[in-house]
C-alpha cells in the first residue's frame, strides 16, 4: 500500500480496467499516447496490454509527467501510520507489558519512502464485472525514515517521547487487489479507488528507533540491539504495520492523480 510513476502507472492501469466496466468512450486524442502504448477495450489480451502500458509509464517515475499531472515518485511521503510495533514490543521482546489508556498513542509521522519508483510489475489482471484490479509487483528495496510519537506506560514506567525511526526492507513482494468505481465529471470519466486488500512479504528488514529513552542512552542501545536480535518475533509484529504502510502507499499514489487523467485518454479510439 507506498511517487510519480507508481501513482500514474497504477492509476492509469486501474482507470483503464474499471473504465471497461463503465463502457466509457475513448477520446480522439490522448496526452498519454506520447508516453505509453494505449490499449483497446476490445483487446482479448487487455491485461497484457495494460501491463505494458504501466511499464511504459514506469520509465518516467522519477521525473514525473507534468502534462498529465503525474508527480514524481521519489521520494513518496505518507503523513501518518499507527505504529503497532509498540503494542507488542514489551511482551514479545522484554517479557513485559505495554499498558494502554485513553491517552496512549504510538504513531509514525512524515514517513519519507525512498526507492518507491524502482518497482517491477510481474502480473496484472482485470475483472471487469467486479471492478477489481489485481497487481503483482516487487521492490528491490525500500528505505523509510520518519518520526515516531509515543505516549505509553511500559514496565510500569511512563514513556512519552518523539524521535527518528528508520525502517529498511529488501526484496519486497506485493500482491494487491483494488476495488473502485467510476464517477462522471462533466464530459470525463474518472476512477476512484476506495479499498485495497494487500499482502506483503520481504526477505530482510531492519528497524532503528532512536532516542526513545531520553535520559538513558544505555537503554536506547539495548533496545536497538534487541530489535536486531529478535527479528523473527518482530517480523510478526511488523507485518500488519508494513501492510498498512504499503496499502496506504498504493491507494494514495493512485488517488492523487485521479482528477488528472480521465479514463477516456487511456484507450485508442475505435
Amino acid at each position: 500500500m507506498h511517487s510519480k510513476t507508481i501513482k500514474s502507472v497504477m492509476t492509469a492501469v486501474v482507470l483503464a480496467t474499471i473504465v471497461c466496466a463503465a463502457t466509457a468512450k475513448p477520446a480522439k486524442t490522448s496526452r498519454l499516447a506520447k508516453y505509453a502504448t494505449l490499449c483497446k477495450l476490445s483487446d482479448p489480451k487487455l491485461s497484457l496490454c495494460l501491463t505494458t502500458l504501466m511499464k511504459d509509464i514506469l520509465k518516467h517515475s522519477k521525473a514525473g509527467i507534468p502534462e498529465l499531472n503525474i508527480p514524481s515518485l521519489e521520494p513518496f511521503v505518507i503523513p501518518e501510520i499507527d505504529l503497532k510495533i509498540f503494542q507488542g514490543l514489551g511482551a514479545t521482546i522484554f517479557g513485559g507489558t505495554v499498558q494502554r489508556s485513553d491517552k496512549s498513542k504510538a504513531f509514525a509521522r512524515n514517513l519519507i519512502i525512498h526507492h518507491s519508483s524502482e518497482f517491477d510489475i510481474h502480473d496484472l489482471k482485470v475483472d471487469i464485472n467486479k471492478n477489481e484490479f489485481f497487481i503483482d509487483l516487487s521492490f528491490p528495496k525500500l528505505e523509510i525514515e520518519g518520526e515516531y510519537d509515543v505516549n505509553l506506560i511500559m514496565f510500569n514506567m511512563p514513556i512519552k517521547s518523539t524521535g527518528p525511526v528508520f525502517i529498511n526492507a529488501t526484496d519486497i513482494a506485493v500482491k494487491a487487489t483494488l476495488n473502485g468505481k467510476t464517477i462522471k465529471r462533466k464530459s470525463e470519466t474518472l476512477l476512484l479507488f476506495d479499498s485495497i486488500d494487500i499482502k506483503v512479504d520481504f526477505k530482510d528488514y531492519s528497524i532503528s528507533i532512536q532516542n526513545l529513552f531520553k535520559k538513558d542512552q544505555n537503554l536506547n542501545r539495548a533496545l536497538n540491539d534487541l530489535l536486531k536480535s529478535q527479528k523473527a518475533e518482530l517480523r510478526k509484529l511488523t507485518m500488519p504495520m508494513i501492510e498498512e504502510l504499503a496499502g496506504k502507499m498504493v491507494l494514495s499514489m493512485i488517488n492523487q492523480i485521479l482528477t488528472g487523467l480521465p479514463i477516456e485518454e487511456i484507450f485508442i479510439t475505435e
